[in-house]
């Protein structure tokens, strides 16, 4: 186990390094830094809450916990787009998404309220 985490990391590593050379070098489009930004955050989130869960008495509610917060950012970062204009009716998904935020402020009510 210790050796494929120890590779993991290592991959993990050379990686962020290369990276970071192709930045420098000026070899990476600035378009696509805000995507490797958040893809960066995401994994670090994700890392930072297994940690959380494998040291907690309650792991499970640890992971629920950090994948509701995800849910939460998520959602205010679609509302944000939709302000800005940046989403709209080139967007095929968003109806989708409605549906599936109708679905989920239903279950969500009925699940404050106590009835399943």
């Amino acid at each position: 186990m210790a050796d494929t985490t120890t590779g993991t990391i290592q991959s993990i590593r050379a990686t962020v390094q290369s990276i970071e050379l192709k930045l420098r070098q000026g070899e990476l489009p600035e378009e696509g830094l805000d995507d490797l930004k958040r893809a960066i955050d995401d994994a670090r989130l994700r890392l930072w809450a297994a940690i959380s869960a494998a040291a907690s008495s309650e792991p499970g509610t640890v992971l629920l916990g950090f994948r509701l917060r995800r849910a939460i950012e998520i959602c205010r970062g679609v509302s944000a787009d939709l302000d800005a204009g940046t989403l709209g009716e080139h967007q095929r998904e968003l109806l989708e998404l409605r549906e599936a935020a109708r679905a989920m402020t239903d279950r969500l009510t009925a699940s404050i309220r106590g009835s399943t």
